[in-house]
């Protein structure tokens, strides 16, 4: 039976520049003074105050391309309000420098969503505080690498709460939070060409040059080619490859040859390890010595082994994917067979976890990680890896918050052990932290309900069962962007819940207005994770005659995508989940609304773009119309400007004057633009719509 967390009394005192920091923000934007290019005056100055949150941890997943920013919620209080209210947010918005002239390029920013936590101790009687979340981003900017050549870009992270860090600002200060940078490594596009590669490879360009009307698999297959032979495989060194590639650095045997020890120790009759012992007598090891220094003794350090090559830094929570992410940093240059072009070596992190603090580590799965010789700027470079967590069976009702323990145990070239939780290898270390588990439905062990917690994007219980639009607070599931209130849908609806392996589940849309429905029967591909390269698998999903689809594991669906469809309406439509011999239903109302803003721009001036001189006010007329108007706005570049969030009147819509001087430019134009509050595709905000006028002044 689950313990309950001791909780501990704390004196609550929340300072004013805290609990009213949006509103001293809306009096004067530089309130605090990190706008140091701002004209207004500061009333108290502080930024960078690490007191209540800090980035700990920056980490690249190459083959994913996630950045990942782990941070510390410090304080059991000062972050709006416990889980059963809306909290705050954190925002991390990323920048990555490819040190190429270009500088730093915003690749946008992700939210968490943050609450007051009781503050307590564990079963060890530690403190629950920090609790260690993770905000993740997909990397946008694309940049060419190859092994040859590999580009080492630098990350910079900005930690701000309860406000977003303006865009392609890299230099801002959040008033709470921080910025750390750190050095990644990207995926190279290929690896190496040996002959055969580039024998078959001239050979298919010169076939694709005389049948351009082919296809790339066409060609192959007429020809006879195996688009495999195509796929360029990285070299695998030797011990003799080893032993003379790090002659010159002078790196112990007891690092380049750890991995054939370790299989000598392991099959001590093979013949697998005669060969190796004959190999390395030729390379002049004592192999008896070698393998006596890895009969590893009990370590000074409990959590430490040797971590002069690499250690494990940060274990966290990304909360809003619920996948557990762990961040390596990689300290030296070599010591890690070979370079890009070669086999490399592997980091493995094996996860563990407590879910109900009973002191009883329970083993989750090993990640590994593609590692390899590189010359590494000052500092080292940071890599980081996830494991998907199926929560389903572990969630709790948002007043009885769930802080538990996670572990991550690094080991270098040789996998961790998945019995003892507090074992070590040769190489690397343990990180121990406290993560808190979404609120949710809960479900004991084996039990199955018809159930979906995310649709259009957002959480099913921020958006109106009557009105079908979102409520105040609402945002993004997965990324925790806020969204505007009142906002309806359109385009592609994806509906996301908890997965049943073993059962089956279909999708009923019912159109309210025309009370006409439906059983969804569209097939659509999830992404999926591995352990192992490539590390992400693809599944189709597609319903049988009845329109029942299998539940998948969370490895093979980490989103938890349960259906994708494009009803292409405008209606109000009820949407819901049955599974296949299960009592009970689970249905969501929702509002389509898939037109764009309607838009009309006039100017007086008969039809003739050169009708007015310079000095002249320019007149004219604008119309703005829609459903569910966001904003609009109209732009000129002779100056002056006219925005709002409501509709016009009918067309011709409402007036506008433009005035303009001796000294304006006589090419210029006058510009509308609106955009709606539709959740486009679940995953943007606003279809929009713009429309301007060229004039030119005599």
């Amino acid at each position: 039976m689950a313990k309950n967390i001791k909780s501990v009394k704390t004196k609550i005192r929340v300072q004013p520049e805290r609990s009213n920091f949006l509103a001293l923000l809306a009096k004067n934007p530089n309130y605090f003074g990190n706008i140091p290019e701002s004209k207004l005056k500061s009333n108290f100055l502080m930024k960078g105050n690490i007191s209540y949150e800090g980035i700990s941890c920056l980490g690249y997943n190459p083959s994913t391309q996630i950045l990942e920013a782990t941070f510390d919620i410090k304080r059991s209080y000062g972050y709006s309000g416990n889980l059963c209210t809306a909290g705050s947010r954190e925002y991390v918005r990323f920048y990555i420098d490819f040190h190429d002239g270009a500088g730093w390029i915003d690749q946008g920013s992700v939210a968490v969503n943050v609450h007051d936590l009781p503050a307590g101790t564990d079963c060890h009687h530690s403190s629950t505080m920090p609790v260690t979340y993770t905000a993740s981003l997909k990397k946008k900017t694309g940049k060419f690498s190859t092994c040859g050549h590999p580009v080492l870009p630098r990350v910079r992270a900005i930690l701000s709460w309860n406000f977003d860090p303006p865009a392609n600002s890299p230099n801002w200060s959040p008033v709470w939070g921080n910025v750390k940078e750190v050095d990644i490594q990207l995926k190279p596009s290929f690896i190496i060409f040996d002959d055969l590669f580039k024998l078959k490879y001239s050979e298919l360009l010169s076939l694709a040059s005389y049948s351009p009307h082919l296809s790339l698999n066409q060609l192959a297959e007429v020809n006879n080619i195996q688009l495999d032979d195509l796929k360029p495989v990285a070299k695998s060194l030797s011990l003799k490859d080893l032993s003379s590639k790090y002659k010159k650095s002078e790196l112990e045997p007891s690092r380049f040859a750890y991995k054939a020890a370790l299989n000598m120790i392991k099959y001590p009759a093979s013949e697998l390890t005669l060969d190796t012992q004959k190999t390395l007598s030729e390379l002049k090891i004592d192999y008896a010595k070698l393998i006596d220094k890895f009969v590893v003794l009990p370590f000074i350090d409990k959590t430490k082994a040797n971590v002069d090559w690499e250690e494990l830094e940060c274990v966290g929570l990304d909360y809003n994917n619920e996948s557990l992410v762990a961040t390596i940093k990689i300290k030296k240059k070599s010591g890690y067979s070979g370079d890009l072009c070669d086999d490399g070596s592997k980091e493995y992190v094996a996860f563990w976890i407590d879910w109900d603090d009973m002191c009883d580590w329970e083993y989750l799965n090993t990640v590994q990680l593609d590692i390899h010789d590189l010359n590494i700027p000052v500092g080292g470079l940071y890599y980081s890896v996830t494991l998907p967590l199926d929560t389903t069976f572990h969630k709790k009702l948002c007043n009885n918050p769930n802080i538990i323990r996670v572990r991550g145990v690094l080991s270098w070239n040789s996998l961790p052990s998945t019995t003892n939780p507090d074992q070590l290898q040769f190489y690397g270390n343990r990180v121990d932290t406290h993560i808190q588990i979404k609120p949710g439905i809960v479900l004991d062990p084996g039990e199955v309900m018809a159930l979906y917690n995310i649709i259009g994007g957002i959480p099913v219980d921020k958006i109106n069962n009557v009105t079908g639009l979102t409520t105040p607070g609402a945002f993004f599931a997965y990324n925790g962007i806020p969204v505007p209130s009142g906002a309806p849908f359109g385009g592609v609806v994806v509906v996301n819940g908890p997965t049943f392996p073993g059962e089956r589940y279909r999708i009923k849309v019912r159109n309210t207005v025309t009370n006409v429905s439906h059983y969804v029967n569209d097939s659509f591909t999830v992404v999926g994770w591995l352990p192992v390269a490539p590390y992400v698998q693809y599944t189709t999903q597609t319903p049988d005659i009845n329109g029942y689809y299998n539940f998948l594991p969370v490895e093979q669906n980490t989103l938890s995508i349960l259906s994708r469809f494009s009803p292409g309406t405008n209606d109000k439509l009820e949407v819901t989940m049955e599974v296949e011999g299960i009592f009970g239903t689970f249905s969501k109302t929702i509002q389509m609304d898939n037109i764009v803003p309607q838009i009309s721009l006039a100017v007086d001036d008969g039809g003739d773009c050169t009708h007015y001189h310079k000095g002249d006010t320019i007149t004219g007329h604008y119309f703005v119309n829609d459903a569910n108007l966001h904003s609009f706005s109209l732009g000129s570049s002779f100056g002056g400007g006219i925005s709002g969030t409501s509709n016009t009147p009918p067309l011709p819509g409402n007036s506008f004057s433009i005035p303009t001087n001796a000294n304006s430019n006589p090419c210029g134009s006058i510009s509308l633009y609106a955009v709606d509050k539709t959740i486009v595709n679940s995953q943007g905000v606003g279809f929009d719509v713009w429309t301007g006028y060229n004039i030119c002044l005599q």
